[in-house]
């Protein structure tokens, strides 16, 4: 069962990316007990991942990640995407929302 409002979680650098977290896409919280882990939504399959392997927030991210620039993931749906330059926004031709790019967010 999904809860809502338990927050966001990525990867903190490579830390979590051997259970399947891809570097600075955020993952949905759907349980955290109080324990040293965190269960995440991953592509739809549920994921335990140490809480001291992941960065964790409570609102979603509003803006793309910047992963080695210039690569960025979509905060709606984890595209990633090369631009050239320091573009303010960009749209996802994956899921065709426009975000603001958050050149201080880099994963």
């Amino acid at each position: 069962m999904t809860v809502p409002g338990l927050g966001w979680a990525r990867s903190k650098g490579d830390r979590a990316e051997r259970d399947g977290l891809r570097r600075g896409g955020w993952y949905r919280v759907v349980e955290d007990k109080g324990q040293a882990w965190v269960v995440l939504d991953v592509h739809h399959v549920e994921i335990r991942v140490p809480k001291d392997d992941v960065e964790m927030r409570q609102e979603r991210p509003a803006a793309w990640s910047v992963v080695h620039a210039p690569y960025l993931v979509c905060p709606g749906c984890h595209a990633r995407r090369f631009v050239s330059g320091q573009v303010k926004d960009h749209k996802c031709p994956d899921c065709g929302n426009s975000y603001k790019v958050d050149w201080a967010d880099r994963a």
